[in-house]
This record gives structure tokens, C-alpha cells and sequence, in this order.
């Protein structure tokens, strides 16, 4: 549902293994400069980039997440009173917001923001994990759907 067992877990380094079946969130920018939050739902792809340093990810999510809304999402899914919305969120920070299958299945679009935010508008820590994971031939406004293989070769 958007929201990240990898929050605050103080463990840095992980190998794809270590995160299957649990849900993680990462950030990755496109050739537009725009930027996307994934939601692997235990079983998404997930770049070697995030593996490598899943701390930086959650702080660049946090902080991204502590800023004010910006604009307001086109469209994202409704969840349960009690649940936090980290899709909805996100896209009212101007991000779009992918969920991938539990069962490895592509990621699809789930929200979008009404104003995308460029790269520059964003914190440091967020900047500084994008930049590690950049699409340079994907625009995330075209694609509502994205498998792992396309992600894998940025196309």
C-alpha cells in the first residue's frame, strides 16, 4: 500500500533476496527530469542502486514526504482511514507513483500529480538517490505501466 518496511530499518546494503516479500519503496528520476516512487509490494524489480544503499532511499523518501503539498494528484487509489496514502502523497509532491505485483508482476501506475516536480524542486537527499537512478529514455507522464525488464533497460 505504499508504505515502506524499509523505513527507519537501519540496515543500508540488500541483496534482491533479502526483500522479497516485504514491501520497499525507491525514487528514480526520467529523461524529463520528473521523478517516480516505486512501491515493489514484495515482489517488484528493484535496481542495484537502491540495494546498495536502501538508507539513503528512505531518508530521500522522508524528506520528500515532510515537504508540503505542491499540487494535487490527477488521480490516486482511495485506502482504508487508517492507512496511510504514500502514493497520493507523493503525487501531491508532484512525483507519479508506481506499485508493483507481489508476484513480480510490472509496476503500474497507481497515482499521478496534476503538476509534475522537476528534480531540482526537491530536497538534497532525494536529488542525491535520483541521480543514482535515472531513466534516461523513459517520461513517466507516457507510461502507466512499467515491467521490471523495461526498468532493468531503461527503455
Amino acid at each position: 500500500m505504499g508504505v515502506s518496511d524499509n523505513r527507519g530499518s537501519g540496515m543500508g546494503a540488500k541483496s534482491a533476496d533479502d526483500i522479497l516479500g516485504a514491501e520497499y519503496d525507491w525514487l528514480a528520476g526520467d529523461d524529463e527530469g520528473h521523478v517516480a516512487l516505486f512501491s515493489t509490494a514484495g515482489g517488484g524489480y528493484a535496481p542495484d542502486a537502491f540495494l546498495r544503499d536502501t538508507d539513503a532511499y528512505v531518508a530521500a523518501i522522508e524528506a520528500v514526504l515532510a515537504r508540503p503539498a505542491t499540487t494535487t494528484a490527477r488521480f490516486a487509489p482511495v485506502l482504508a482511514a487508517k492507512c496511510e496514502n504514500t502514493w497520493k502523497l507523493a503525487a501531491e509532491r508532484g512525483l507519479f507513483a508506481y506499485d508493483a505485483d507481489i508476484d513480480g508482476g510490472p509496476y503500474r501506475m497507481v497515482a499521478a500529480p496534476e503538476v509534475a516536480i522537476d528534480l531540482g524542486h526537491l530536497p538534497e537527499a532525494a536529488v542525491d538517490v535520483i541521480r543514482r537512478q535515472t531513466f534516461p529514455r523513459l517520461r513517466f507522464v507516457d507510461l502507466s505501466t512499467l515491467s521490471g525488464q523495461a526498468l532493468q533497460q531503461g527503455c
